[in-house]
């Protein structure tokens, strides 16, 4: 995994500017805050954290995360 805490910043700030937090999201998949912050830095990766930020940022995951899905484009 690739640790990108600029992304991260783009992604709080943007749920921010929504009104949402990363703890709604959390309880909205009933997932911790430190899971959501996690996947959102680049530590982990979990496809239901990744689709729930790309839901209520009004795109998919792909448009967030273009390096985690790269290799699945190609296989």
């Amino acid at each position: 995994m690739v640790l990108d805490l600029d992304r991260h910043g783009m992604i709080v700030t943007r749920l921010a500017a929504k009104g949402i937090t990363l703890s709604q999201i959390a309880r909205e998949i009933d997932r911790t805050r430190g899971l959501i912050t996690s996947v959102s830095q680049g530590h982990y990766r979990s496809r239901r954290v990744e689709e729930a930020i790309a839901a209520h940022l009004d795109c998919c995951p792909p448009d967030i995360w273009p390096d985690r899905y790269d290799d699945e484009e190609n296989t």
